[in-house]
C-alpha cells in the first residue's frame, strides 16, 4: 500500500520535548561506550593486531559519520517523530520498514537483558574487589532484577529523567577514557614510575618496543592478521558504534531540534576521533595486542601491568556504569522505534498512547515484559549450561546487535538517497530546498552502505558467525512474514498520526505541476 492510498492526521498531544540542548551533546557523546567498548575491544584489538584495529575502527567511524549525516538531513527537513521507522516506511516501504523496524525492537528486547546482566556482574566483582565480598548466583540475579527495575523508572516517567541520567553517565565515562590516555601517555613517556612493569622493558620510554615488536616487517607487525580480517570482523567493530543512532531517535524530544540535532550529529567524527582512535592508539603503544580478551576492560587490564592497581576497580566502575548506560539508551530507543511503528501503522494502535507526561508508556510496557521474560529466561539458561552456542552467549547477544543495528544504519542511508532521488524527480534542487544537507553525497552514503552489508555477509565466515547470521534473519523475517499476512487481511492500518510540527515528504515537497 503506497502513500497515496493513506491518510494522515494531525495530533496535537505527541511526545514531549524534555531532553535538553546540553543534554544531546552528551548523549552524543557517551551514547557511543558502552561495554562492548570496554569488553569486546580486548577481543577485537587481539584478533586484529595494533595497525589493522586503528585502521578498522577509522573505517568503521567514517561509515557511521556517513549513518548520522543522512540521518540529520531527514530530521531536519522532513520533521517526524516515528524515529528512523517514518522515513524507512516513506523511502523503502512498509514491508521493509516492518522487518527493520520490529528487528530493532527484538534486538534490543535480547541485549537488553544481557547489559543488566553484565551490570550485577560487575556490581559482584567490585564488591569483592574492595569489600572481599563473595557474592553467589542469587545475589547476581538479584543485583539484575534491580537494575531492570531501575531501568523500568528511569524510562516510564518524565523523559528529561533519561536526558539528567544519560548525561550523567555520559560525563563518567568520558572522565574515565580522558584519565586513561593521560596515564597511557605518561607509562610511555616512561613518566609514570611503579614497582611492576611488565610490559615494554623495565622502565623509561618505551617507544615503539610494543606497537612494532616481533619479527617481520613493519607491515607484518601492524597487520600481523593480514587485511581481510578486518572486513571479517567489522561487524564487531561496528556494534561498538551501537548507540549512535539514539541521537536521531531523541530528536523527536529534544528543544530546538533544527539547531541541536545537525549540530550533534555533524560532531560525530570529532567523537569517534576523541572517543575510540585517541585511546586505542595509546593502547597500542602501551599493550602488546597478544594481551586482549574479552574477560575485563582492556584499559583495566593495561593500566594493571603497568602497577595501577586502582585502573582495575576503576574501570571495573565505568564498565558498570557502561552496561547500564547501554542498557538505558538502548531501552530508552528501541520504545521509541515502537512507538514509531505504531503511528506508521506498522504496530497496534495503542502502543502510540502516551501518558500524562506524554511519553509512550503502553509501549515502554509493552516491551518490559518479554525484557524481563528474556532475563529470567537466559540467567537460566546461562547458569545451567544450556546454551550451546560456539561462543559465549553475551558474545552472540553482542553479534545480533551488531547485525540487526547495522541493518538500520543501512535503512537510514539508503532512505536518504531515495529522498534526494525523489526530490529532484518532482522538480527540487536539494541545494536551494534542504535546510541541512550529508556531506559528501551521494559517495560516503553508498561507500558505508556497500561496507555495512559486506560486513554482515563476511559474518558468515567467521567461527560462531552463521548462528549469528541465521538468528539474526529470523528475527527480520519473522515480523515481515506476520506484517504481510495481517496486511492481506485488512488488518493494517491505513492512517498516520502526526503531530502538529510534523510533516510528511508529500505534504512538504508535493509534486510541481
Amino acid at each position: 500500500m503506497g502513500m497515496n492510498e493513506r491518510t494522515v492526521e494531525t495530533s496535537e498531544r505527541t511526545l514531549t520535548r524534555g531532553i535538553l540542548p546540553w543534554h544531546v551533546s552528551l548523549i552524543a557523546l557517551g551514547g557511543i561506550i558502552g561495554s562492548c567498548y570496554f569488553l569486546e575491544l580486548g577481543d577485537t584489538y587481539a584478533s586484529l593486531g595494533p595497525g589493522a584495529v586503528l585502521l578498522t575502527y577509522a573505517v568503521a567511524g567514517l561509515t557511521i559519520y556517513g549513518v548520522m549525516q543522512s540521518f540529520a538531513e531527514l530530521l531536519v527537513n522532513i520533521p517526524r517523530r516515528g524515529s528512523f521507522v517514518s522515513y524507512t516506511r516513506e523511502f523503502m516501504g512498509e514491508t521493509a520498514s516492518a522487518g527493520i523496524g520490529w528487528a530493532f525492537w527484538a534486538n534490543w528486547v535480547c541485549y537488553i537483558p544481557s547489559e543488566a546482566l553484565a551490570t550485577a556482574i560487575f556490581v559482584n566483582s567490585l564488591l569483592n574487589d574492595i569489600f572481599g565480598l563473595q557474592m553467589g548466583t542469587g545475589a547476581t540475579f538479584l543485583w539484575g532484577v534491580l537494575a531492570l527495575a531501575l531501568l523500568t523508572f528511569i524510562n516510564i516517567y518524565h523523559v528529561k529523567w533519561f536526558g539528567h541520567v544519560e548525561s550523567i553517565m555520559a560525563i563518567i565515562k568520558i572522565v574515565a577514557i580522558v584519565l586513561f590516555v593521560i596515564c597511557g601517555i605518561c607509562i610511555w613517556l616512561g613518566l609514570a614510575a611503579s614497582d611492576v612493569r611488565e610490559w615494554g622493558g623495565n622502565e623509561g620510554f618505551i617507544g615503539g618496543s610494543i606497537i612494532f615488536a616481533g619479527e617481520g616487517s613493519i607491515l607484518s607487525k601492524l597487520f600481523p592478521e593480514g587485511s581481510m580480517v578486518m572486513i571479517t570482523l567489522m561487524i564487531w567493530t561496528l556494534v561498538n558504534f551501537q548507540g549512535s543512532e539514539i541521537v536521531g531517535l531523541s530528536a523527536a524530544e529534544t528543544q530546538n531540534p533544527e539547531v541541536n540535532v545537525p549540530l550533534a550529529c555533524k560532531r560525530v567524527a570529532f567523537r569517534i576521533i576523541l572517543i575510540y582512535l585517541i585511546p586505542i592508539f595509546v593502547l597500542t603503544l602501551i599493550m602488546p595486542y597478544f594481551e586482549g580478551n574479552i574477560e575485563k576492560s582492556v584499559f583495566a587490564d593495561a593500566l594493571y601491568h603497568y602497577g595501577f592497581t586502582w585502573g582495575s576497580q576503576l574501570f571495573t566502575v565505568v564498565t558498570m556504569i557502561a552496561a547500564f548506560s547501554c542498557a538505558n539508551s538502548g531501552f530508552y530507543g528501541t520504545v521509541r522505534s515502537l512507538y514509531g511503528l505504531s503511528v506508521e501503522g506498522l504496530a497496534p494502535k495503542f502502543l502510540s498512547n502516551l501518558n500524562r507526561f506524554n511519553t509512550p508508556q503502553n509501549a515502554t510496557l509493552f516491551t518490559l515484559v518479554p525484557i524481563w521474560l528474556v532475563f529470567i529466561l537466559g540467567f537460566g539458561i546461562d547458569e545451567l549450561g544450556w546454551w550451546g552456542g560456539d561462543m559465549p552467549l553475551y558474545t552472540a547477544l553482542v553479534g545480533i546487535a551488531g547485525f540487526t543495528g547495522t541493518l538500520c544504519w543501512v535503512g537510514i542511508l539508503y532512505s536518504q538517497i531515495v529522498f534526494r532521488k525523489k526530490l529532484k524527480e518532482r522538480g527540487y534542487d536539494p541545494r536551494e530546498v534542504l535546510s541541512v544537507k550529508a556531506a559528501w553525497y551521494p559517495w560516503l552514503e553508498w561507500f558505508a552502505i556497500i561496507l555495512q552489508v559486506a560486513a554482515m555477509i563476511m559474518l558468515i565466515f567467521e567461527e560462531g558467525g552463521l548462528d549469528i547470521f541465521i538468528l539474526s534473519m529470523i528475527i527480520i523475517i519473522v515480523p515481515i512474514v506476520i506484517f504481510v499476512v495481517q496486511k492481506k487481511r485488512g488488518k493494517i492500518r491505513t492512517n498516520i498520526v502526526i503531530g502538529s510540527d510534523e510533516v510528511t515528504f508529500d505534504q512538504k515537497f508535493p509534486r510541481k505541476s
